[in-house]
């Protein structure tokens, strides 16, 4: 079994300096909001509240720039929590979605499993930004009736799906993350993941978003919830040169090994209050 340490510390610890930062930034989309509607079939898909939102977080990179992976150590520790359990789909769900077969999103509520990425949102596609996506409804992906009809304050699901067929989607790598099974497993143990020593990857060059060459937004993580979703995020970045950037979310150590971003810190309930005041 490969090891974290192993082959990671290599590229963290073997960083080189790179002129221009290729991270913009962290895109949190509120994909969707339930109705009382969607928790019709809770026998199959498990319990949902209504009002429970769907997060789903992207990592956006300059064009030519891609997503190598999310990290934790002792010293910068990854975090992603809610003051709620996440909702995991009790028949369909898993921690990532390249495993969910198809046919398995055209039944209920499967669409708002919660897992991790490094950009697919399905075996056959690519997460992309609702406000992005400019493909045509799937033809071969028809959503049970009756499912996702909220359109309140966000674009509905019938018109735009943040999905992209593509015949090749990247594939995850978990290192070291055996407490993911607790929180983003088919049975919800807990409402907390904390990495201190692992990491979710895309290995190789890494991953680029559905349209690499303008926004450049990478998936990885989708994530639903009846409260607050908040997390501090590190991400490893490689350049068009071959070279890696290191993003933490606080106490960067030094002006060319390890860069931030007020992105990578996330409070939904921030966000909230700052709606109220506009």
């Amino acid at each position: 079994m490969l090891k974290f340490p192993t082959i990671f510390f290599a590229l963290l610890l073997g960083f080189q300096g790179f002129a221009q930062d290729g991270l913009e930034g962290v895109v949190v989309e509120r994909f969707y909001v339930s109705t009382e509607a969607d928790n019709a079939g809770k026998l199959f898909s498990g319990d949902l509240p209504k009002g429970s939102v769907t997060y789903r977080i992207y990592v956006d990179l300059k064009p030519g720039y891609r997503f190598q992976a999310a990290y934790g150590t002792p010293t910068h520790p990854l975090i992603i929590q809610s003051s709620e359990k996440f909702f995991n789909h009790i028949e369909d769900g898993n921690i990532q979605p390249n495993i969910i077969p198809e046919r398995a999103y055209k039944k209920n509520i499967a669409l708002l499993d919660s897992w991790l990425s490094v950009g697919a949102c399905s075996a056959g596609h690519l997460g992309t930004l609702k406000e992005a996506d400019d493909t045509i409804s799937d033809k071969y992906l028809i959503f049970e009736k009756g499912y996702f009809r909220n359109k309140k304050k966000m674009i509905p699901l019938y018109e735009k799906d943040g999905m992209k067929r593509a015949e090749f989607v990247p594939f995850p790598t978990f290192y070291q993350m055996d407490s993911l099974s607790f929180v983003l497993g088919s049975s919800t143990l807990s409402n907390k993941l904390k990495v201190t020593n692992g990491a979710w990857a895309c290995l190789g060059k890494g991953s680029a978003g559905a349209d690499s060459l303008s926004t450049n937004c990478v998936l990885i993580a989708q994530l639903t919830t009846k409260g607050n979703l908040n997390f501090e995020l590190n991400l490893l970045i490689g350049a068009p040169n071959g070279t890696s950037q290191k993003y933490v979310a606080k106490n960067p150590v030094g002006e060319e090994s390890e860069w931030t971003h007020p992105d990578l810190i996330f409070n939904s309930e921030n966000k909230k209050n700052k709606s109220k005041k506009k």
